[in-house]
């Protein structure tokens, strides 16, 4: 499954993305009611107006068009053609792609009058972007070439380079990866000229693209990490967000689905803080086809409903195909196969049309490329005379009698041909279908041969940290053991209670750390059973308090159990158990003597937000990237020399994605840290 977003260019509009996120509004507002020109305050209501554009579209709207009002007031042409062009931006951006070329066909109509060919080719560029979301590709190479053409005319390089890049996504979307990389690189080496590194940045991914999806991985994966580190040096964290997800698209190609799922989950929390819906979407679908390819049925449904209704929001067909395809291989694998029959019905209507569509796009688009890009037919090609219409016209009536008798006989002959071959192709069908068997099972193999390399190699590691951690509690253990047997007549009572207290914790340390170890590998295996109920949230966090007392007590920790008495939330009760316990147990190990530890609860729209916050010694942003992750994994000592693995918090991150909520951690160094996660809310 191809799930890779590409980059498409706008001429014209970097003064409008880049730079102005610190603009005051306020302060602009103020502008206005002084005294200016209506230009003036056209050109304030525009900086308003793009400031609104993502967070308020509404009151985006209002100040375009109060810009355009007094644009027209003032007649000044320009500035009437200038808001039209940013109207025609408003509505792209909110996915109305009609409206937005009826807005930029106003726009290039003025600048035509004007002669301003610069703005015509930035116009031409927008209608083709348009004209693509609306999969009329035929209409988009169109307007692209022609914005080519008059970029040429004008030595406009950003916008050769521009153009380059959107017709070479075109070749991409219709599967042409060789001229789509061709194009992409032409557009490159005018970036490199330019130094312009966005530009660059961009097209490393476009490339990335068209290499990973014909069969070169490897330099795809190194187009993108180049393309990542120019995006990190300019802040561009939308365009990281692209990499991360596209990196785990050709991971889930390559079979590694640890390493794929990592990765989105990158792009997904970027996407998240953007609050970009198409890129939110487009990661949920991958989350979803990851999780389905390990076994996790429920938690690829959770994504892929989350994705259907982002991609439903915004118009995306393809998006939603995809999505139904993902649930029904997630509701096969859970048993519930009418659901799964429904699914893949819905997937295979949507998808039947989708294809049709294709096809039509296919000829118009090469018909067009054909006429416009080589220039190898003219108007006058196809214009006849009257008189050749005529001789024609007779030539064409005989040929069509003879054609007839032709296609009759033929069909005759046709019948024949399938009565006799239906056995044979019977046959062959059945042949067919039992390759598509062996081969299904073949890739079935392979996935879960990969699988077992990766659990192996975590098992490995996991015995090796776990070994290291249990031999200080059982040295101990032994140590006391043997000094008590040989001294037994010299100590006295006290000395002998404060060996047996060592020898009690040392063995509460190993009982604590098998217990998580038989629950990972329980998880693992599949044999732990998630049996989701009713629980109130406050009195399970109390059992936890009262069962972790006396660690706390031995530290002087006062832990604050500030979660609201009636919250109710739908969880597995064991799996809470141990999220609950091996988060207050992380706090006490890594808070000072005399801390405290609040423990706090946030209603949402749908879940509840738990938080364990600590004033401990507080954690980098490397070890905050690291700690819930298998392949990050390793033993860490507390403020009292406490011995820790690190796999509770591992079991905790696959717990709380069990319930479909998330998990992470803030922290400042030796300012204490907060672990955050978050539970369905119970609902009658």
């Amino acid at each position: 499954m191809k799930n890779r977003l590409i980059i498409l260019f706008y001429l014209g509009f970097s003064s409008l993305i880049i730079g102005q996120e610190a603009a005051d509004i306020n302060k602009l507002k103020k502008e206005l009611q002084q005294e200016l020109v209506d230009t003036a305050k056209v050109t304030l209501h525009l900086k308003i107006a793009n400031l609104y554009l993502k967070t308020k579209p509404d009151s985006s709207l209002v100040n375009l068009t109060k810009a355009l009002e007094l644009a027209k007031k003032s007649a000044y042409q320009p500035k009437i053609a200038q808001v039209y062009n940013r109207i025609g931006r408003y509505y792209e951006k909110i996915v109305d792609y009609k409206d937005a070329i009826k807005n930029y066909n106003d726009a290039f109509l003025i600048f035509e009058k004007l002669g301003d060919k610069k703005k015509m080719a930035e116009i031409y560029n927008s209608l083709g972007t348009n004209y693509s979301e609306l999969y009329a590709e035929d209409r988009a190479i169109e307007y692209y070439l022609k914005s080519l053409k008059l970029n040429k005319e004008i030595s406009n390089e950003d916008g050769v380079a521009s153009n380059y890049t959107n017709i070479g996504n075109l070749y991409y979307t219709e599967e042409n990866y060789d001229l789509a990389e061709k194009y992409f690189r032409d557009a490159l080496l005018i970036y490199e000229k330019l130094d312009d590194k966005y530009g660059i940045s961009s097209t490393y991914t476009n490339i990335a693209n068209a290499l990973a999806d014909n069969g070169r991985v490897e330099e795809g994966l190194n187009y993108y990490k180049k393309s990542i580190a120019i995006e990190q040096e300019l802040g561009d964290y939308y365009g990281i967000a692209i990499n991360y997800n596209n990196i785990g698209d050709c991971y889930i190609n390559l079979k590694q689905y640890i390493q794929a799922k990592e990765y989105l989950d990158k792009a997904m929390n970027i996407a998240d803080s953007l609050v970009e819906k198409d890129l939110q979407s487009i990661v949920l679908l991958n989350i979803a086809d990851v999780e389905n390819k390990q076994n996790r049925f429920q938690r690829a449904i959770y994504a892929a409903r989350e994705s259907y209704a982002i991609a439903d929001l915004i118009g995306n067909l393809d998006y939603k195909t995809e999505n139904l395809l993902q649930a029904s291989i997630a509701y096969e694998g859970l048993g519930d196969n009418a659901l799964a029959l429904k699914r893949l019905k819905e997937y295979t209507a949507i998808k039947d049309s989708l294809l049709k569509m294709d096809r039509l796009k296919k000829i118009k688009l090469f018909n067009t490329l054909n006429e416009l890009e080589k220039s190898q037919y003219t108007i006058e090609d196809l214009s006849k005379t009257s008189e050749e219409a005529q001789l024609n016209y007779e030539k064409e009536k005989k040929y069509t009698h003879f054609l007839i008798i032709a296609i009759v006989i033929f069909a005759f002959l046709l019948i024949l041909l399938i009565q006799q071959n239906a056995s044979k192709k019977k046959a062959f069908n059945l042949l067919e279908y039992k390759n598509y068997q062996v081969h299904k099972m073949k890739d079935e193999i392979d996935g879960q041969s990969n699988k077992l390399k990766q659990l192996n190699s975590t098992k490995d590691k996991f015995f090796s940290i776990i070994a290291h951690d249990l031999k200080n509690p059982f040295n101990s253990i032994a140590g006391f053991t043997e000094l008590m047997i040989e001294n037994n007549e010299i100590y006295d009572n006290e000395k002998r209670l404060k060996f047996l207290k060592i020898i009690k914790g040392s063995s509460a340390k190993v009982s604590s750390l098998l217990d998580n170890l038989l629950i990972w590998a329980s998880s693992q295996s599949g044999n732990l059973k998630f049996n989701p109920k009713n629980i109130n949230l406050a009195l399970q966090v109390t059992g936890v308090i009262s069962f972790l007392e006396i660690q706390a007590i031995n530290k002087d920790i006062t832990i604050l159990n500030r979660v609201e008495k009636n919250v109710y939330v739908k969880a597995d009760e064991n799996m809470l158990d141990t999220i609950l316990r091996n988060l207050i147990s992380n706090a006490i190990k890594f808070t000072q003597p005399k801390g405290e530890i609040h423990i706090y609860s946030v209603l949402k729209k749908d879940f509840v937000e738990i938080t364990v916050k600590d004033n401990g010694v507080g954690m980098t942003a490397d070890e905050i990237a690291a700690i819930f992750s298998v392949n990050e994994i390793n033993s860490s000592l507390g403020t009292f020399n406490e011995q820790g693995s690190g796999l509770g918090l591992i079991l905790c991150s696959d717990f709380v994605e069990s319930h479909g909520g998330k998990i992470w951690a803030e922290s400042v160094v030796n300012q204490g840290s907060e672990f955050k996660f978050t539970l369905p809310i119970w609902k009658d």
